[in-house]
Order: C-alpha cells, then structure tokens, then sequence
C-alpha cells in the first residue's frame, strides 16, 4: 500500500496532509515522508 501512495503523491494525487495518512498508518515511515515531501512528519497535520 505504500509504494501506491507513494506513487500517487509523486504524480499529485494527494497534498501532503493526506499522504501524512501513510505514515499515520504506519505504511510510509516519517524519514521517507521527509525525504519525499521536504518537511518533517507532524501527527496533527495527517488528515484526509
């Protein structure tokens, strides 16, 4: 699941709020959400 989330924010499916969701469920982990996406991973922000 998380190589397709991964795959969707690379071609803009979903802003960084919502792919905060992978790492919430523990399909992503917070260093390649920051490596992805520029910023740190913050709980409060992980919303659909």
């Amino acid at each position: 699941m998380g190589e397709i989330g991964i795959r969707y924010y690379k071609l803009g499916f979903y802003t960084n709020e919502q792919f905060a969701l992978f790492v919430k469920t523990g399909y992503v982990t917070p260093e390649k959400y920051k490596e992805l996406t520029g910023v740190e991973y913050d709980p409060e922000k992980a919303h659909a």
